[in-house]
């Protein structure tokens, strides 16, 4: 809520430069803020002024093109659609975490497709190529935690063992929530990679990569993107950096189930969690497996002789 009055504030200042046009398409005093997208002053408005028809409308403001209304005439209508969908677990629902009420949005996936004893097709074909350039050592750009809010943070302070053990579990969860583990090829690196076996260097004609291929053309033919998707991430899980295999594996599940929170959490151990990862996040991290470089000379630059700062 201080948030939302700092905003208001502000706005109010940039309409008093404006001229009487300018301004009601801008902001007026008339157009309390009562929601915020957490991007610059981005966010909703309720138009208060008295005597218009639209009185009571809801509308969106946006920072670079001003307030527009006519998403809903009322507050109670505009809410109306949200509360359905969250009473019936329509594309999502409300789900509780590390208390707090969230409201997630997600689609099951469409009809399976393809078979365990599909032949490998011939790796002159004309299938799209992997990003095998990925190493187990490859540090994970701090950016991608950010999404992750605590569970993001939680992951940057953990120990890689812990990290690589819960990432293979999730990746166990993405090849079956997605069908790709009835596949032997699929089957086989997961397997290897719970045994501690170090998967070979990836070549785009080995028999796991040659299936992902064939996943992700296939997919492409049936238009069905999360599948695809999901065939891509799975070369991080099997020859890439644990962190980065957890990120992508989270995001991916995020789009198929509205309680992707708690899954994660579990196959990390369960420990407390941090906060969510605030500004001063990649500027204080001090995690060799995350690159927070940018953000730490950035921060360190900032602070001057401020003092010393605790570290993630």
């Amino acid at each position: 809520m201080s948030e939302i009055v700092v905003d208001i504030r502000s706005l109010r200042g940039i309409a008093e430069d404006l001229d009487e046009e300018e301004a009601e398409g801008y902001w007026i005093d008339a157009y309390p803020k009562s929601g915020s997208y957490g991007v610059t002053a981005d966010g909703l408005t309720i138009d208060c002024r008295r005597g218009q028809g639209s009185h009571g409308a809801i509308g969106r403001f946006f920072d670079e093109s001003g307030t527009d209304f006519g998403r809903a005439d009322s507050m109670g209508a505009y809410l109306a659609e949200p509360a359905d969908q969250l009473e019936s677990g329509r594309d999502g629902g409300a789900v509780t975490f590390d208390g707090r009420l969230v409201r997630e949005w997600s689609r099951p996936l469409g009809p399976d497709w393809g078979s365990a004893d599909d032949p490998l097709p011939r790796p002159d074909g004309q299938l799209p190529e992997l990003d095998l350039s990925c190493s187990p050592t490859d540090a994970l750009p701090v950016g991608l935690l950010h999404e992750l809010e605590e569970l993001g943070a939680l992951l940057a302070l953990l120990p890689r063992a812990q990290v690589a053990e819960a990432a293979r579990r999730q990746l166990r969860r993405v090849a079956a929530e997605t069908g790709l583990d009835k596949y032997p090829e699929v089957g086989s690196a997961l397997d290897a990679l719970d045994q501690g076996e170090a998967p070979p260097s990836p070549e785009q004609a080995d028999p796991p990569a040659l299936r992902l291929r064939s996943v992700i053309a296939q997919a492409d033919t049936y238009r069905d993107a999360p599948r695809g998707w999901a065939a891509e991430r799975m070369v991080h899980g099997i020859w890439g950096s644990p962190y980065r295999s957890m990120c992508e594996s989270v995001s991916m599940r995020r789009r198929l189930t509205a309680d992707w929170r708690a899954d994660p959490h579990e196959d990390l151990g369960s420990p407390p969690l941090p906060a969510i990862p605030d500004d001063r996040f990649g500027g204080t991290l001090r995690n060799p497996a995350v690159d927070s470089t940018w953000y730490a000379a950035r921060y360190s630059q900032d602070q001057g002789g401020r003092g010393k700062e605790r570290t993630w």
